[in-house]
């Protein structure tokens, strides 16, 4: 049986469409006569949408697209400029190394991978640019949270959802508090069969450019059967994936994906 669509929602992004271009003004009528919908059904809808952002109400009673939208695309920019600079670096070491290579940046306090690449010995590994996963049980989730200040870390400690994936997944606050202090003595991180059985992952984190105005983490990894990661390899797999990242750095700098 098919899961059923959920028609608010669609009703709700016809609303958003119903504005042609950034700017232009509508009023609860004009939304209502675009939509053929009654004027009640536009407000609920309107105000609705007026709560999380996607529209704004102003003085004169009319509506306009609000800034979450302008935000959301410009997350969307985002990896494609990250994706641009990172991925040839994701190919290189992917050739180098052998093994399946991510860069991933942390988006609402999820992994959101950016690239991939893939090597001779790689395993199918079912990641993809744009896919989620959470940032506790992953090598480049823990390295990234690693780097968020301590009071942050303690509040996404406390709020998380331990989902044991594994017999080796983190399943405390107290337990992922700890490691990201050891990520930090260390400078790298270790998804050691966490979130799949049989494979280990090597993270280290990309020190990206940052302003007060502006934020981002993002990280690189490579991921390979644990029989094949052995602790000397291990730090060597950090210190070759650690130059790329500061390489990945300095061009993210230079080309200051803000304005891309």
């Amino acid at each position: 049986m098919a899961t059923p669509v959920n028609h608010s929602v669609i009703k709700a992004f016809q609303i958003l469409h119903a504005f042609s271009y950034a700017g232009e003004k509508l009023t609860l009528s004009q939304v209502a006569r675009k939509l053929d919908i009654n004027i009640a059904t536009a407000h609920r809808f309107l105000t609705t949408l007026q709560q999380v952002g996607a529209v704004v109400k102003m003085p004169g009673g009319h509506f306009e697209l609000g800034l979450l939208l302008f935000t959301l695309g410009g997350r969307v920019s985002v990896i494609d400029a990250m994706n641009s600079i990172v991925q040839p670096h994701v190919d290189e070491l992917a050739d180098q190394l052998g093994e399946t290579i991510h860069a991933a940046i942390l988006d609402n306090d999820e992994v959101c991978y950016v690239a991939k690449g893939e090597g001779a010995r790689s395993l199918t590994i079912r990641t993809r640019m744009g896919a989620r996963l959470p940032a506790y049980c992953t090598g480049v989730g823990k390295v990234l949270l690693s780097r968020l200040p301590d009071d942050y870390c303690k509040q996404y400690a406390k709020t998380c959802t331990f989902k044991k994936y594994t017999d080796s997944t983190i399943g405390t606050a107290k337990q992922l508090l700890k490691e990201l202090d050891q990520i930090r003595t260390q400078g790298y991180s270790m998804d050691n069969e966490e979130f799949e059985r049989g494979l280990c992952c090597v993270a280290v984190a990309i020190p990206m450019p940052t302003s007060e105005e502006y934020h981002l983490q993002a990280a690189i990894s490579m991921s390979a059967p644990s029989v094949r990661l052995g602790e000397e390899k291990i730090k060597e797999v950090a210190g070759i994936l650690r130059s790329h990242a500061e390489t990945i750095a300095n061009e993210l700098s230079a080309r200051d994906i803000r304005e891309s």
